[in-house]
């Protein structure tokens, strides 16, 4: 492709020591390095953070002020592991947070998220280990509250989920973890992409799923799953299992009243980028074609970004006339295509966008040309077309104290969660144990390590009596499966106090008392109880938990 260069007829001026002409705002990094980007954010100074691999082997943060020039950057890494990034956000206390996936302690791979400071210093680092599986961090976003939200792939337990969530605190603690089982109809799941709500987090993933009334094949289409700040899944929705439509998704975003966007690859007659619409309870909306392309060549939009109420800015790659082109365009929020932009060519796709405090787009891809990975990053404004220079002096970096030195640094992270199955694998650290049984006088509640949720196959419906550890039967394992049982389950890690409830077998409450996590035991005095039969019970976030039967005489 032969790129159009623009005539100016604007002075030559100098800006930060570099000489510029009106021209196309386009940046290159990392060449002779390697280098592959995954994603960016727009900072509080109007500078941005590009997070990409060095070879493989670095995670590299790029800080680059409004005109694309560096100031500083960060590898993390060994230099022998193999690194994957995912992406990187802000948070709340004027820090950075990003995960990604590595083979830093194990063979396979697994998921690590790491929080800086506002000087790009490393304050933690966490990894999540499951031995035999590998174990990928998709996306981590800061919640309102100052703790985080990972969206994770393959953490295969029992249930079998390629779609998982995991909450730290803002120390990285652990939380709790979700996982949401395919039913029997469906086939691999493959996460892409995670918003964190007013009401709770949305996810969307590809879902393979067959054509109405059949059970194969399984043709892709995209997934969207709405649960509660809790993880509890309030909808989820396979986009067209019921009207034929087959996509591929990319990525999603949602306007101020939380209807939610994506971008997908129609794939029904041709490969055509597209937008669909999902309501906020989980309804389907609608879908268009931004172009029909009339071929089943590659054409996809990964980015998705929302201008403004009225208009959508995605970035990716399109085929018309059997011609590969990168572009970038402008549409309504109907689909309909307002403005494009074709941007320089690549051997691969542009895969992140980021909007700036001033409605300008940074987005950056990837290219291999002459034999090694490098960096591209292309600003244009609201109206698709480059970005000009800024001559006026910024101050980048103020949040931190001191000059920002750019290295390289091999995080510990000597906090590595390799117990996640542990709930699963030794059923016995999710039970209430009380007892003797039967019991006269003094009893004895032993509180359980994690409290576990299972969320019933049809929406507010909770299964009791499988929360506690027990023994599951052929039967219920079925059921928990093919999901007519069980569509989420939730571990929590972490809880500061549980309610536990005593009821004999009329319904009334004979005993009430709320238990602190430190207290891993507790006696009751139940020598003035009547004979009979009761049901200790845990309440945990105003749903039971747990529950146990016992019999005083």
């Amino acid at each position: 492709m032969v790129l159009i260069i623009r005539i100016c007829t604007i002075l030559i001026f100098i800006f930060l020591g570099k000489e510029s002409l009106c021209q196309e705002w386009i940046r290159i990094y990392g060449q002779g390095l390697n280098a592959v980007p995954r994603y960016v954010i727009s900072d509080y100074d109007r500078g941005f953070n590009i997070l990409g691999d060095i070879n493989y082997k670095y995670s590299w943060i790029i800080k680059i002020d409004v005109n694309g020039y560096i100031l500083h950057e960060k590898r993390i890494g060994n230099g022998y592991s193999t690194i994957w990034s995912s992406n990187i956000e802000r948070t709340i206390d004027n820090g950075y947070i990003l995960c990604g996936t590595w083979t830093k302690f194990n063979l396979s791979f697994d998921a690590f998220l790491i929080k800086l400071n506002s000087c790009y210093e490393i304050e933690w680092c966490k990894t999540i280990i499951t031995p035999t599986n590998y174990d990928m961090g998709i996306r981590i976003k800061p919640t309102p509250e100052g703790d985080f939200i990972l969206l994770g792939a393959y953490f295969s337990t029992s249930p079998v989920s390629n779609v998982s969530l995991f909450k730290f605190n803002s120390s990285g603690d652990l939380i709790w973890h979700q996982f949401y089982p395919m039913e029997n109809i469906y086939n691999d799941d493959q996460p892409k992409d995670l918003l964190v709500d007013y009401d709770g987090y949305s996810i969307l993933s590809s879902r393979y799923y067959p054509d109405p009334g059949t059970t194969s094949p399984a043709i892709i289409r995209s997934y969207f799953i709405k649960t509660d700040t809790a993880g509890n899944k309030i909808w989820d929705l396979v986009y067209g299992a019921n009207d034929y439509y087959y996509s591929w998704p990319w990525a999603l975003t949602k306007n101020q009243y939380s209807h939610y966007y994506a971008t997908c690859t129609h794939t029904e007659n041709s490969d055509n980028p597209a937008i669909i619409k999902v309501l906020h309870i989980g309804v389907q909306s609608y879908n268009h074609d931004i172009v029909n392309t009339g071929n089943f060549n590659f054409s996809g939009f990964s980015t998705i970004d929302l201008l403004n109420d009225t208009n959508i800015v995605l970035a990716g790659v399109w085929t018309l006339n059997s011609t590969l082109s990168n572009i970038i365009v402008k549409t309504d929020t109907l689909g309909d295509l307002k403005v494009s932009k074709q941007l320089p060519l690549i051997t691969n796709t542009y895969i992140s966008t980021a909007k700036a405090i001033d409605n300008k787009f940074l987005t950056i891809g990837n290219d291999a040309t002459g034999g090694s990975w490098k960096i591209y990053a292309v600003k244009v404004n609201s109206d698709l077309e480059y970005d000009s220079l800024y001559t006026q002096p910024l101050v980048y970096d103020s949040l931190c104290p001191y000059p920002i030195v750019s290295d390289t640094v091999d995080p510990g992270c000597d906090n590595v969660y390799v117990g996640i199955e542990e709930p699963f694998k030794k059923p016995e650290t999710t039970k209430l144990k009380v007892y003797p049984n039967p019991a006269t006088d003094l009893i004895t509640v032993e509180m359980p390590k994690y409290l576990v949720s299972r969320a019933s196959g049809r929406v507010g419906e909770w299964a009791s009596g499988q929360a506690c550890g027990e023994e599951r039967s052929d039967v219920a394992m079925d059921e928990w499966t093919s999901g007519q049982g069980v569509s989420a389950v939730t571990i929590f890690h972490q809880w500061k106090a549980v309610m536990l409830e005593v009821y004999d077998l009329s319904g009334k409450k004979v005993f009430e008392k709320e238990v602190i996590r430190a207290e891993t035991e507790i006696g009751i005095d139940v020598s003035g109880w009547r004979k009979g039969m009761y049901i200790f019970r845990l309440i945990f976030n105003d749903r039971e938990v747990c529950n146990e039967k016992v019999v005083v005489r």
